[in-house]
């Protein structure tokens, strides 16, 4: 790269003639050819009063100094601005039993991102309005591979299987949990999102067409993922092994006043 004129001025106090012939060839030949009687101090130089253009500077110089001006601008909102946001400030308040529907919105701090339009939401059966079991077994049905059934016990976590029974009842039905990105805005994706739960509520709820009664609900597909993430595998034991496969002699006997009431 060639050096800036500023660079080049820097060499020595000495004078060059003020003249255009000298200012065109220092334009055409570079600062080098008039810079050899060429004042520091002279300021009034047309040389002197062209705009800095950060030649001396590398890159990761320039990209470092940028960051350091992006902290400094927060530092400022936080000082001046983020004052005026306490009258903003709203107490947090728990959702109620009819908030039910969980919504999952994705952002990336300002950033353009494909999956920040991706909206996912989650709501339990048991707390969906569905008129009866029928209803229910209807919706596990239509709504296929995106209802996964209930955990058993063991594999929630103390605390998340008290909250749900505080909040569900004893009784679990499952999770309903489905997520769109087709369109090109979140609140259109949670729109579309909403309107098919809706859809799915009315269509199950209406058991004069057809109530699937006969149907049986496939879980293998929520078994294989538990597989295949290690879940299942490891609270299989030997206790679990079921007792008609042993043999006659290996089966525990039964109790003593068992034997006599027979």
């Amino acid at each position: 790269m060639r050096p800036t004129l500023l660079r080049a001025h820097q060499q020595g106090p000495q004078k060059i003639p003020y003249s255009i012939e000298n200012v065109l060839n220092i334009f055409k030949k570079g600062a080098r050819a008039g810079s050899s009687e060429l004042s520091v101090l002279d300021w009034d130089h047309p040389i002197h009063k062209q705009p800095y253009d950060f030649g001396d500077f590398s890159k990761p110089t320039i990209m470092k100094m940028e960051k350091q001006r992006e902290l400094l601008h927060y530092l400022r909102l936080e000082q001046h601005q983020f004052k005026d946001l306490v009258a903003y400030r709203k107490k947090f308040v728990p959702p109620t039993k009819d908030q039910v529907i969980a919504v999952r919105h994705q952002h990336y701090q300002g950033e353009e991102h494909p999956s920040s339009r991706r909206i996912s939401i989650r709501v339990p059966v048991s707390a969906l309005p569905l008129a009866s079991p029928e209803a229910v077994h209807k919706f596990k049905l239509l709504a296929g591979a995106r209802w996964h059934p209930p955990l058993p016990d063991s594999l929630k976590h103390p605390h998340e299987v008290k909250a749900w029974k505080v909040a569900q009842g004893e009784k679990d039905e499952g999770v309903f949990e489905m997520s769109c990105e087709v369109f090109p805005y979140d609140r259109m994706n949670e729109k579309w999102c909403s309107d098919t739960l809706e859809k799915l509520l009315k269509e199950a709820n209406d058991l004069k067409k057809e109530t699937f009664a006969d149907i049986p609900i496939d879980t293998r597909f929520r078994r294989k993922r538990l597989m295949k993430n290690g879940k299942l595998r490891r609270n299989i034991t030997f206790a679990n092994y079921p007792k008609e496969w042993l043999p006659a002699q290996a089966q525990p006997e039964a109790p003593a006043q068992a034997k006599v009431q027979a």
